[in-house]
């Protein structure tokens, strides 16, 4: 009798232990999805709160009747999504010089900041760099000296791109951000200058590299290059062709 109530027992357990396997495997399964929904979630707010920021910017620039001040990360595009952001403002750029607006912008004095830099100067923008934005967590931009933009990224100090961004009509905001604009648009390096600055520095050390690779990898136009280095070539004699 006592074999026969183990057995029971057994089989009763048995039978428990399926339904708590199966609540097992539902319940992960459920909070695996529940975390996927919740990165999509993230991961669309942060499109949206990008996207919200990059129309504001445009909003501003197609509003502008004076001058745009512009300091940014000209972090280069990694998605299509950022190709044609920057895209947009390079035609936003254009249509307020046909418009006969001043277009200045501040970037980072990094090489990788280049290629953006390049785009905007090719749209009539004047471009500098300038060191102390490397570490900058915001980005602004200045509207006829009444209107700011401001863009923030998902951390402090971080260097990705923008996830969020305002558009704040007042003119005692404008003016401090202005302010700040101007000092360090004083100290800053001119696109021309940065450029051949970086071009001599790779001819220094591969005095062989073609003006055609140079153009691929800094993302610049070939005759950009080719200007760059016969100015230079020009202080200096001995730098090869």
């Amino acid at each position: 009798m006592a074999v026969d109530l183990n057995l029971i027992l057994l089989v009763v357990e048995l039978m428990l232990l399926v339904p708590t396997l199966l609540l097992l495997v539902l319940g992960r399964r459920e909070t695996e999805g529940r975390q996927s929904l919740l990165k999509q979630m993230a991961s669309t707010a942060k499109m949206v709160s990008r996207q919200e920021y990059f129309n504001s910017v445009q909003f501003g620039m197609q509003n502008a009747t004076k001058s745009i001040a512009g300091s940014v990360t000209g972090s280069p595009p990694q998605t299509q999504e950022q190709r044609d952001q920057v895209n947009g403002i390079v035609e936003q750029i254009r249509r307020a010089k046909v418009r006969n607006i001043t277009v200045q912008y501040l970037l980072p004095k990094s090489q990788d900041r280049i290629a953006v830099a390049s785009k905007y100067r090719a749209a009539e923008a004047e471009v500098k760099f300038h060191p102390g934005l490397v570490v900058s967590d915001i980005r602004y931009m200045i509207i006829d000296s009444k209107y700011a933009v401001l863009g923030l990224p998902s951390a402090a100090g971080d260097n990705e791109p923008t996830r969020e961004g305002y558009l704040i009509p007042s003119e005692g905001l404008a003016q401090v951000l202005l302010q700040q604009f101007q000092e360090k648009w004083a100290q800053a390096t001119k696109y021309e200058d940065y450029l051949q600055e970086v071009l001599f520095e790779i001819k220094s050390h591969d005095p062989n590299v073609s003006n055609r690779l140079l153009s691929q990898q800094l993302e610049v136009p070939e005759s950009d290059v080719s200007k760059m280095l016969s100015v230079e070539r020009t202080l200096n004699p001995n730098l090869t062709k």
